[in-house]
């Protein structure tokens, strides 16, 4: 009786661990969940026709991703674990309080943990600074602006096991004070949506609903001094039929949609790119009833803002890809004004992989450091622009001061040293070269610190030859 018993129970549960796989025959999952990247089926052989030695662990990978009645199993948990323990069953999204969800990358900036030093905020700002000369030498506007974090802006349904926050110092404080001279074109959205009495973000996703993004484009083009339409008249349809990215991630199978302001415009602009959505990476446009040329650079926050802004512009340059090239977009595009706009969550990206540009050239006179820095420095071809070289010197950013200002000399072909202000990074410093003149050759290299208006070469050498790749 007992192995009966043992029997009726052990069957089901054999049967029940068979349908993912089984099911695969008949329901496989194909669609995405959230982020995901595809997922090929594993091949048994390689390209050149031998044997793939990786041809499981790649199955299980597939698997993993296109089980029967995935999507159904990923909600069902992320139910269960939500409403039983208020937790999420995905390290991507946190749960929280009444229906709300947030994006798990701003826990930090939420906590205070892992906040910038000052030196590095102060890079960030030099690095833009730079940004903004190279675009205003050109002829340019530019404007630089941070779309806040939902949970900087509506923290109250936080969950409350995330405790109280490690520190009371966040980055998107030390950077406005370090904004606060007004020598870069910022527009400050913080104050702007804190001000504001309505929920202007979306319940299940990570960003600004509609009105929020309208609210920004408004901002930003008035900080421009640009004549554009605020759309005050027009007519607005508030619906519920939008299905936030938060809600897609946690519960695919079961998403319930919010209401968001669908902006009846008049759009005059033609899409010049293969267009599929506004998450499309690159976004080209042309309005034959709009003045001006813009090129852009926007995360996902600026996915609400490409048809307003499409509609303001002439020419509108949409571009998702980092690091920002800004060479070649200035180059190709001829833009009248430039605008970065960045998730506060990110803002550390402007020291770790700056914009790519002519950096500017100073005239300075350096003398030598009686005891040289410890300093790494390389040179090599850009990943990201073939015709680009990076020079990049790696050092104990402990020994300089907040303000000072880093160089690198390099000599040129015929010997003469041209002197570049260099991008801050959080491991030293940076420039880019153009790869014309500057390769097949070593590279005479001095690094600068300027401190209190006195200059000194803290290292010299001479780099490898830099050859070009296909």
């Amino acid at each position: 009786m007992k192995h009966k018993l043992l029997l009726l129970f052990i069957i089901p549960c054999l049967l029940l661990c068979l349908i993912p796989s089984v099911g695969m025959i008949f329901r496989p999952t194909n669609e995405r969940i959230g982020n995901e990247t595809v997922t090929d089926p594993p091949s048994i052989k390689t390209e050149d026709g031998g044997f793939n030695s990786e041809v499981l662990p790649q199955a299980g990978t597939y698997f993993e991703k296109h089980f029967a009645f995935r999507p159904e199993a990923i909600t069902l948990d992320a139910k269960l674990q939500a409403s039983v323990f208020d937790v999420s069953n995905l390290d991507t999204v946190t749960v929280g309080t009444d229906g709300w969800l947030y994006y798990s990358a701003t826990l930090d900036d939420y906590l205070g943990r892992d906040t910038l030093t000052e030196r590095q905020i102060h890079g960030i700002v030099h690095n833009l600074s730079l940004v903004q000369e190279a675009v205003e030498r050109q002829g340019g506007k530019f404007l630089f602006t941070v779309a806040p974090n939902k949970n900087t802006l509506y923290p109250d349904n936080m969950s409350y096991y995330f405790g109280k926050p490690a520190s009371d110092t966040h980055n998107r404080d030390l950077l406005r004070e370090e904004l606060s001279d007004g020598k870069l074109n910022y527009c400050d959205l913080f104050g702007l949506f804190a001000d504001q009495d309505e929920i202007l973000y979306l319940k299940q996703d990570s960003h600004w609903n509609n009105k929020g993004a309208l609210m920004a484009y408004d901002a930003m083009l008035t900080q421009l001094k640009k004549d554009h339409d605020d759309y005050s008249s027009a007519q607005v349809v508030r619906s519920k039929n939008f299905y936030g990215d938060l809600s897609k991630m946690l519960y695919p199978a079961a998403q319930e949609p919010e209401f968001n302001y669908d902006y009846q415009l008049n759009e005059t602009y033609t899409y010049e790119t293969d267009f599929n959505s506004v998450e499309d990476p690159i976004i080209k446009t042309a309005n034959p009833e709009s003045r001006g040329s813009l090129f852009m650079y926007r995360d996902s926050f600026g996915n609400a803002l490409v048809p307003f802004f499409a509609n303001a512009y002439g020419k509108a340059y949409f571009t998702k890809a980092y690091p920002i090239n800004l060479r070649t977009g200035m180059l190709l595009n001829q833009p009248d004004t430039v605008i970065i706009e960045i998730a506060e969550r990110n803002v550390g990206w402007f020291i770790e992989r700056p914009p790519i540009m002519e950096m500017p050239e100073r005239n300075i006179a350096f003398a030598a450091a009686e005891e040289p820095m410890d300093v790494t420095l390389t040179a090599e071809q850009s990943s990201f622009d073939m015709q680009t070289l990076t020079v990049s010197a790696v050092f104990d950013t402990s020994q300089l001061d907040k303000e000072d200002v880093l160089y690198l000399s390099v000599t040129d072909a015929n010997g003469a040293a041209h002197v570049y202000e260099a991008y801050d990074t959080a491991q030293g410093c940076m420039i880019y070269l153009p790869a014309d003149g500057n390769t097949g050759r070593p590279l005479d290299v001095d690094l600068i610190v300027g401190h209190g208006g006195v200059c000194t070469s803290v290292y010299h050498t001479s780099t490898e030859s830099v050859e070009l790749s296909e």
